[in-house]
């Protein structure tokens, strides 16, 4: 049996700053311009390991491309129904970024999900936030596939009230 070594000391956790080669995620980039919000939504990990590009990011609105899908496709030429749900999650916590500031991190508390159509690649993914209270955003993302048409439709609720966040 192997044993697992996690971090328990919370203070040893590094809270995330600037892009640089230690830390390539980074913070987002409050106050910047369009290009900048698309640069840091690129440079993700999971956007990078997903392979979604971003195609317009602003104040509570994201449209993200998946060209290409590393997973396997179904038998009928689409992407599966659990990557699509995976990149519209990661969706959510971007477009909800874009409406917060850096003293709140989203996580997804909640998210349902309508297949109408299959999902051919490429997919687009619009984002948008619906509402945002004191402590819970909603938000849709709508997916639509290689001919425009809606695929998929998911809905969901994240915590924004600080309660992701390590403690300091």
């Amino acid at each position: 049996m192997t044993s697992t070594n996690f971090v328990t000391d919370r203070s040893a956790r590094r809270e995330p700053s600037v892009a640089d080669e230690t830390d390539p995620q980074g913070v987002a980039p409050y106050g910047a311009s369009e290009d900048k919000w698309i640069e840091w939504t690129e440079q993700l990990g999971v956007s990078r390991a997903i392979g979604l590009r971003c195609a317009a990011i602003g104040h509570g609105r994201a449209t993200l491309v998946l060209d290409d899908c590393s997973w396997p496709l179904n038998a009928n030429g689409a992407v599966h129904g659990g990557m699509v749900i995976a990149a519209a999650d990661h969706c959510f916590g971007i477009v909800a970024t874009t409406v917060l500031d850096e003293d709140h991190i989203p996580a997804t508390a909640s998210l349902t999900s309508d297949f109408l159509r299959p999902a051919l690649p490429p997919l687009t993914f619009e984002a948008s936030v619906d509402r945002v209270g004191r402590t819970m955003a909603f938000l849709t993302v709508t997916v639509l596939n290689r001919t425009g048409k809606v695929s998929t439709k998911v809905n969901g609720t994240m915590v924004i009230d600080g309660s992701s966040r390590f403690a300091r």
